[in-house]
């Protein structure tokens, strides 16, 4: 059986398919090229769009058959699974994000950092103390052109695309110490009917959600997914969130940053960390921004 696979068209999408077809030893497949809305809005210069706009168009085609499967990256897939569709979180490498530099190799506040996403524009204002933070667009070798030409003095990348890219050494960059989105560096796998899967052998055997995989990916983004839902966030909200294993258990931590200030929140359960940021208003800072009204 040829398995065919969804995904979008830029370079970081398809070595993603490569990546997955490679490690569950997949021979006989097809790629179903989709360009996205997302993709769409973002060749067009836009910056302020939901980021499920790169997710949706993939999965009509899981519902009306003309994939099998569907490859995405994870922190652009919604809290919740999609009616009919089903999921799972895998190959996971860096969660971090890093900053990459066109010239210095020392942060400076006065610098201009690119970035489209309202979580890390937070991050750069808190952390990094930048006031110099300006809107990006386009795929990965896009925004390094961009970079390159002057336009930014740094921009702001997740490390695993450009490891997967095997970009990662031609630049110079400093790793981000805050935590990110949830599920970054991971891949997410949707289908909608099981039957494919067991066309995959070493992919259904991992559907035993044995120990090792559900701690190490799976149930520890879906611990996130928990906390994103209640709070009524996604992956365009302004919020770090991770749930990793800590003293041989789930641990889930993470910020959610307002206009004016920010916080930290952390619990043992997912309903522990919903409580911790209940606790310290945390919704108040999350519906501050009406979804993405920053501006620099």
């Amino acid at each position: 059986m040829t398995i065919k696979i969804a995904s979008r068209s830029s370079k970081l999408a398809l070595a993603q398919v490569e990546e997955f077809v490679s490690e569950y030893q997949i021979s006989d497949f097809e790629i179903i090229k989709v360009k996205t809305e997302g993709d769409k809005k973002s060749a067009r210069g836009e910056t302020l769009f939901d980021k499920a706009h790169f997710v949706s168009d993939i999965q009509k085609c899981l519902l009306n058959g003309d994939a099998d499967i569907a490859v995405h990256s994870a922190k652009d897939t919604p809290a919740k699974e999609t009616k009919d569709i089903s999921r799972i979180f895998l190959l996971s490498k860096s969660s971090k994000d890093i900053l990459i530099y066109k010239d210095a190799v020392k942060f400076d506040s006065e610098m201009r950092i690119g970035t489209s996403s309202l979580r890390r524009q937070l991050q750069a204002k808190y952390h990094l103390g930048s006031s110099n933070i300006f809107n990006i667009s386009g795929n990965v070798d896009t925004r390094l052109e961009k970079l390159y030409k002057g336009e930014y003095d740094c921009i702001i990348l997740a490390k695993a695309g450009l490891e997967r890219l095997k970009m990662l050494d031609e630049h110079k960059y400093e790793e981000m110490g805050w935590i990110t989105a949830s599920g970054q560096g991971t891949l997410a796998i949707e289908y909608a009917d099981y039957d494919v899967v067991e066309e995959i052998p070493s992919l259904s055997r991992q559907l035993g959600y044995d120990e090792g995989f559900c701690y190490q990916c799976h149930s520890l983004i879906e611990a996130d997914r928990f906390v994103l839902d209640k709070i009524n966030a996604d992956c365009n909200s302004a919020v770090s969130i991770q749930t990793k294993i800590q003293e041989g258990s789930p641990h889930t931590s993470g910020e959610i940053y307002g206009k004016n200030k920010y916080i930290c929140f952390s619990g043992w359960t997912p309903v522990g960390a919903i409580k911790s940021i209940e606790k310290q208003d945390g919704m108040r800072l999350l519906n501050e921004h009406n979804w993405y009204t920053l501006k620099y």
